[in-house]
């Protein structure tokens, strides 16, 4: 008869959330191991990690050196971060069935990686190699040990090249030992960031007990490294009993997106995306993106923002769906503000996507440069942090940010201050607050460049209107058709221009030109950020899209400066509304005479022919005589004439609105002082306008080319 082993324990459930919870009474069970290794798998497979490591420890010391118990509790360790004991289990699984554990040999190098055992971590991955060779099915991963072989090579250099920062671990205001993570900066010297805050591991009934949910908490400086924990961000936005974090402003403030994540009935975590707009100063109840987006079974989560040419927002996010390389992938999508939808996501590329997991995305839109976290590309052990120039799926090869922002552990969610000279990141280094053992949570740090240089630009925009061309229409129907336009007093004035469009493109090494953002002219003057080394173009359309452009660069700028540019000269339009008389009516009626439909083929159509890009509206105004109900309707019905008449002559709808105003805008008095009629004012008051609104948009989308 084969001896039963039996064991006392007491019975540990751990949360998905890093929290346990153990029997009402504290009861001691005793257990065979076959019931000891059912307790593991059911633990492993509803993604209690702690609770399974536990089990399959016990059940490790009664029937010892079984291949698949190590190898289960090897990459359980590996997920826990405590590299120390996964090494001692993927080395024991891959000798006790090396033809069956060769990823385990795959991770017991990453291990030595990790703890920054590089020597041995060479060794190991050469070994893999070797023993993989033929194995097709492992070809990826083969290589993957290749180019870890080749960063190794390069750790050195990477270390002697270390960066001149400051690097400081936010204090216990913040991190608590538990994981902090999705750092966001946050107006002046505040900080929005999630956390699970809690000080110890707490025991719970999940049957009987609400587990704490991960929420959004804000933060404040207080002085040189001092924090003020300011409670809960936004409870709108946290929602209730779910699990939230994961956060990305839009470019404007308007828009947050981030994620919400809960188990589905397999226990896996499926997270999806969330946007909340802000609505007087209030920010709104979420609502989840698409399915296009949120595919069903399939987590979607760590949203950045980058911004389009049509002042869209570019969205990048993190996600296991299918088609993608390998883990989780980066994806980006943007919205299509005409046919108001999200596009179906793509890939970021090979180039951005390995084997393993990239997550953590960061868009600086300043300097049209994503960051992002890898464990595929090789580094200084884990997950480390890189950059890379571009947008959409056309980004360069990525570059490793550099030592000591990056370490041999795990370093994620880069993110920068608005003037880019200071930031945070998460890393589960050692020196942190910690909860089982040394390296098992991420806390936030961070990070000052001591020799930043601050680049900038600035220059003057002034606005020459192009009167001339009205006043010729005038000047050649006015004898004939008794024709008035008012245009400016001041023909040709030029006028700084306030909140005229400025754009700024950067262009890489390939002379490719990409647009980073577009800045509305302050007091004439735009402004812009910029980055050293790199080559600009500064570019202002005029009223007929007319591209003046001036190149410049910050090539060989060693200190801070502020880059003066010469004054831009542009053709506008009259800010102001324009008259256009001679277009009559019968008394109280909407049709067009054909004396109006005259002057509107040589006025407004004309201008309209002239200027094919423009939109305008045309607006009707009355006097002061019947209702004021009657009265705006009677000038809607005027005003949607004119452009009714202007489509059936081949104008664009989409160029054109109609506007009636009814008795509301006199530009004359209706009555005299005394009272009596005044037949002249009216008549100034009876009157069509059009004004310029702005211009048809028809640039193209250039980030889904696929280069």
């Amino acid at each position: 008869m084969k001896k039963i082993y039996l064991l006392t324990l007491i019975i540990v459930i751990f949360s998905t959330v890093s929290f346990g919870q153990k029997d009402k009474d504290s009861e001691t069970q005793t257990y065979r191991p076959m019931q000891v290794l059912k307790q593991a798998k059911i633990a492993h497979k509803s993604g209690d990690i702690f609770s399974a490591i536990d089990y399959y420890r016990i059940y490790d010391e009664l029937k010892p050196d079984k291949p698949k118990v190590l190898s289960a509790l090897g990459n359980l360790y590996l997920r826990e971060k405590n590299y120390r004991q996964a090494k001692i289990y993927l080395l024991k699984s891959y000798k006790t069935a090396p033809k069956k554990n060769f990823l385990d040999l795959f991770n017991y190098a990453r291990c030595l990686h990790i703890l920054a055992d590089y020597e041995e971590a060479d060794k190991y991955f050469a070994l893999f190699i070797s023993e993989t060779k033929r194995e097709s099915d492992l070809r990826d991963y083969n290589r993957l040990a290749k180019d870890y072989i080749k960063g190794i090579a390069k750790i050195t250099n990477i270390k002697d090249s270390a960066l001149n920062v400051i690097i400081n671990l936010l204090d216990t205001a913040v991190n608590k030992p538990h994981i902090e993570f999705s750092p966001i900066p946050y107006d002046k010297d505040k900080l929005i960031f999630a956390s699970l805050p809690e000080k110890e591991i707490k025991f719970y009934d999940p049957d009987n007990d609400t587990l704490p949910t991960r929420k959004f908490y804000l933060a404040q400086r207080k002085g040189n490294n001092k924090w003020k924990n300011l409670g809960e961000w936004n409870t709108t936005i946290n929602g209730h009993n779910i699990n939230t974090g994961n956060g990305a402003f839009s470019d404007d403030k308007q828009r947050f997106y981030f994620s919400r994540c809960e188990k589905d009935f397999k226990h896996n975590i499926i997270c999806k995306l969330f946007v909340s707009e802000l609505k007087n100063n209030e920010w709104q109840e979420p609502i989840a993106l698409p399915e296009i987006i949120n595919t069903p079974m399939t987590s979607n989560t760590m949203p950045a923002v980058g911004i389009s040419r049509k002042n869209t927002d570019i969205l990048y996010f993190v996600s296991n769906r299918e088609d993608g390389r390998g883990g989780y992938d980066i994806w980006f999508t943007y919205y299509d503000p005409r046919r108001e939808t999200w596009k179906e996501p793509k890939n970021c590329g090979k180039r951005i996507n390995t084997v393993l997991d990239e997550i953590t995305p960061y868009y600086n839109i300043d300097t049209k440069t994503l960051y992002f976290s890898s464990e595929g590309h090789p580094g200084l052990g884990g997950f480390d942090i890189y950059k890379t120039f571009g947008e959409g799926k056309n980004f360069d090869e990525p570059i490793n940010v550099g030592y000591p922002i990056n370490s041999s552990f795990d370093d994620l969610y880069y993110i920068l201050e608005d003037s880019r000279e200071r930031g945070f990141f998460t890393s589960n280094r050692s020196g942190g607050y910690s909860l089982r053992h040394e390296n098992c949570c991420d806390d936030i740090y961070e990070f000052i460049h001591r020799d930043f240089i601050n680049i900038a630009v600035t220059g003057k925009v002034f606005g020459i209107t192009d009167s001339l061309f009205f006043l010729s229409i005038q000047d050649e129907y006015k004898a004939n058709l008794s024709l008035e336009l008012d245009v400016l007093n001041k023909s040709d004035e030029i006028e700084l221009l306030y909140d005229y469009p400025v754009d700024l493109y950067i262009i890489n090494d390939n002379g490719k030109e990409y647009y980073i953002k577009t800045c509305l002219t302050t007091s004439g003057n735009y402004f812009f950020n910029l980055e050293q080394g790199k080559d600009y173009v500064i570019s202002v359309k005029d009223v007929n899209k007319k591209d003046i452009r001036l190149p410049l660069t910050t090539k060989g700028i060693i200190r801070s400066d502020t880059i003066v540019m010469d004054a831009i000269m542009v053709s506008t339009f009259p800010a102001q509304s324009l008259i256009v008389k001679n277009i009559y009516y019968e008394f109280s009626k909407s049709e067009l005479t054909n004396d109006a439909k005259n002057t509107i083929d040589n006025t407004i159509y004309k201008i309209l022919q002239a200027y094919p890009n423009i939109i305008i509206e045309i607006s009707s105004h009355t006097d002061s005589i019947d209702t004021d109900a009657f009265n705006l309707k009677l000038s809607q019905d005027r005003a949607q004439s004119v452009v009714d008449y202007l489509i059936n002559n081949g104008i664009d709808k989409e160029r054109l609105v109609a506007k009636g105003y009814g008795k509301s805008q006199p530009i004359a008095p209706n009555s005299n002082p005394d009272g009596s009629d005044n037949p002249e004012g009216r008549q100034k008051n009876r009157r069509t306008e059009f004004k310029i609104l702005g211009q048809i948009d028809d640039d193209d989308e250039l980030i889904y080319d696929d280069e």
